[in-house]
């Protein structure tokens, strides 16, 4: 499968929404999408010949998405409202995940881990505000979108499980360096973490067997970190987040076609897209019995949240999805 990122919004200051989103395209049908798509964009407006999402109205994305529909693409969105939370708040979580990473070691284990987790906690501390509220974000995308998408295709197209192609936005070809590092040695420990905490779990009837070379046995260190070992199953994320991840600086379909979606969830959170253009959007998104947009926030669980003006636009979200399981599944 080949997998596009972009993200909209500044992720800091005050009142402001972001979000970042991944739009899946199965391999199968890439050469395919590069037709449809190309066709259509003829008559999309662009800004310095690139079809830029900020400005494209609800009928062009209506009919953008319905393209993608027929090619069997999958589209994932995360979204951060800093109304939710304060500086402190994030500062706190960010505390809480320093400490966490190393509160298991202890002279038992070989020096050079130590080492390696201090240094991963080094960075980590040494991560700005603002890139950590995106890292977080990040890591809740990626880890859905494998989650899903995983799921999804494994009844459908249980090829597409064998590969995974994640191109990144890169906005300023002279950061890529700095992207690159941020995304190894931040986000990925971070997404593995998670795994660990919340499993991947597969369903029965599903193919799998594309996944057979990545199950992996956590070692002693990594186990302290997981709830039921002998119940989930784990995955190498190395070979599916970094055997082929790049981060282009140059206007790519795909990249394009991300930055569509998720610039129109942006809007439609602000209250500058009406219903008529992000209603079509869900029939990308897998129903899982919550609203499909992912909102995460800092604050403590038991602070009250300001009432969000976008409570319209998450109850749309609740329904009109892609079943995760086929119609038939269970019966007979």
């Amino acid at each position: 499968m080949r997998i596009f990122i972009d993200e909209s919004g500044t992720f800091s200051g005050k009142g402001n929404i972001s979000a970042v989103g991944a739009l899946i395209i199965p391999d199968q049908n890439f050469e395919g999408f590069q037709k449809l798509y190309g066709r259509l964009r003829n008559k999309l407006p662009k800004e310095n010949g690139e079809v830029k999402g900020r400005l494209l109205d609800e009928s062009h994305v209506a009919e953008f998405v319905s393209v993608l529909r027929k090619l069997g693409c999958l589209f994932e969105v995360v979204a951060v409202d800093s109304a939710c939370h304060s500086d402190g708040d994030v500062e706190n979580h960010k505390a809480g995940q320093e400490e966490e990473i190393t509160k298991h070691l202890t002279e038992q284990h070989h020096k050079n881990m130590i080492e390696q987790i201090w240094n991963l906690r080094a960075q980590l501390e040494a991560t700005p505000l603002q890139l950590y509220v995106q890292a977080c974000a990040m890591v809740e995308l990626v880890y859905n979108t494998i989650y899903h998408a995983n799921l999804y295709y494994s009844f459908r197209i249980a090829r597409e499980l064998g590969e995974y192609h994640w191109v990144f936005d890169a906005k300023d070809r002279n950061k890529i360096t700095e992207w690159e590092k941020w995304w190894s040695l931040v986000v990925l420990p971070m997404i593995e973490s998670k795994s660990f905490r919340e499993p991947f779990i597969s369903a029965e009837g599903g193919d799998y067997r594309w996944h057979d070379e990545l199950r992996i046995e956590p070692g002693e260190y990594k186990k302290q970190f997981v709830k039921d070992s002998e119940k989930s199953e784990f995955f190498d994320l190395k070979p599916i987040l970094q055997k082929d991840f790049r981060f282009s600086w140059d206007p790519e379909y795909g990249l394009e076609a991300v930055d569509i979606l998720v610039n129109a969830i942006r809007r439609s959170l602000v209250g500058n897209f009406s219903r008529e253009g992000w209603l079509p959007i869900r029939g990308l998104m897998v129903h899982m019995g919550r609203h499909y947009i992912r909102l995460i926030s800092f604050a403590p669980e038991d602070r009250k949240l300001p009432l969000a003006t976008y409570r319209k636009v998450l109850s749309d979200f609740s329904a009109g999805g892609r079943n995760m399981l086929p119609p038939n599944y269970g019966k007979g």
